[in-house]
């Protein structure tokens, strides 16, 4: 900023003399900015700017940057910035920028020679006299901090990703672990195996390829929006087969573990089977997981009220901390704290109830853990359950 020449004389007042020096003052803080800060009039140009402004705009001093319009001054146009929120007001001169009286902000792409820049433009309007605003426009070059923010999105995309391929080999993992110990078993037994137990084996492999096969296959159909198709089944087979899964997967965590199954008849109801075994065996593996080879008991009962059938599935393994119990379904939230889960187990629970129209809960209180699972019982979602 050109510094004004100040003489002192002995028959100017005191009081002009220390506006004088405010003056002064209040421009060098204005030059110690460093973004550039323009005073625009209602007739866009140029009336104040900083030592920052003069910067930006190169090769210009004071002189040449003062009663010049803005937009050919900082952005070498020829007519008004189409992002200024003042040009709409170009035609009403007479009355200043009178619809523009609240802060605004702009974020521009802005080339120089062969460097590209990125802009914050914010615009303040100042009230010059009655009915007329002149504007104050910062400007801020967020080039690096644009770069950074993109630089960490690309991060979290790659995290996400990493987390997805995570989740895949933890749904892939059970059917594979099945195999796996049902081939070991084969070799170690089948010398002195009937026929029988061989077929039997032989099927639970069978079984497991094909569950993994499913599993591929709605990973390949992710993004697609179509609904779970959906046949008449048994509930209580479905779950009597998770829970026979579960034991055989995780024999050790099992072996102290009391099962209850309490029904009083068969309730059918359309379902797609597959994915159903899936949301009972991640939450018998939940239990399991929780219990840490403790003896325990882990009860279901399934039940029907009105248009609605209900799976209640209770553990005492000790219950969930209040402070976490809200986060349990949310995806990739862990608990585990040997921190070989990948936190998707209960996630996948969610998303296969919210498949088939029903809703799924969690309470637990006295060292007890219950989730209460309602599907309607006709396939359609006609009422709110219990």
């Amino acid at each position: 900023m050109i510094e004004p020449v100040i003489r002192k004389r002995p028959d100017i007042p005191e009081s002009i003399e220390k506006i004088t020096e405010k003056a002064r003052e209040l421009e060098a803080i204005y030059d110690v900015v460093q973004d550039p800060l323009v005073l625009i009039d209602s007739d866009f140009k140029v009336q104040r700017a900083n030592l920052a402004t003069i910067q930006f705009a190169k090769n210009h001093d004071f002189e040449s940057v003062l009663n010049k319009p803005c937009y050919e001054v900082l952005y070498q146009r020829t007519d008004i910035c189409p992002y200024c929120p003042a040009a709409q007001t170009v035609d009403k001169k007479e009355n200043g920028f009178q619809n523009f009286l609240t802060p605004k902000s702009r974020e521009i792409f802005f080339k120089v020679g062969e460097k590209k820049q990125t802009l914050q433009l914010e615009f303040y309007p100042y009230p010059k006299n009655e009915g007329e605003h002149w504007i104050v426009e910062k400007i801020s070059d967020v080039t690096k901090q644009k770069e950074k923010e993109e630089e960490s999105f690309r991060m979290r995309n790659l995290a996400s990703l990493g987390i997805l391929v995570s989740g895949i080999a933890h749904e892939l993992n059970n059917p594979l672990t099945g195999i796996s110990l049902t081939l070991q078993n084969l070799k170690a037994n089948w010398q002195n195996a009937s026929p029988e137990q061989i077929e039997k084996r032989l099927e639970m492999i069978k079984n497991d390829i094909s569950r993994a096969a499913i599993i591929v296959s709605d990973i390949i159909s992710f993004a697609k929006s179509d609904r779970v198709k959906v046949t008449l089944g048994d509930i209580i087979d479905t779950i009597n087969r998770a829970k026979d899964t579960v034991v055989r997967l995780y024999p050790h965590l099992s072996k102290n573990i009391n099962w209850k199954i309490l029904f009083d008849h068969e309730y059918q109801f359309p379902f797609h089977p597959q994915k159903m075994e899936r949301l009972f065996m991640n939450i018998f593996r939940n239990s399991l997981q929780a219990f840490d080879y403790r003896p325990g008991e882990i009860t279901i009962d399934v039940r029907k009220t009105k248009n609605w059938i209900h799976i209640i599935v209770e553990d005492n393994a000790g219950g969930i901390p209040e402070a976490i119990i809200q986060k349990i379904f949310d995806p990739f939230f862990t608990n585990n704290k040997s921190g070989t889960g990948t936190g998707l187990g209960l996630s996948i629970c969610y998303s296969i109830v919210q498949e088939h129209d029903g809703t799924i809960s969690v309470k637990s209180t006295e060292g007890k853990t219950r989730f209460t699972i309602s599907f309607p019982a006709s396939g359609e979602n006609t009422e709110d359950p219990l």
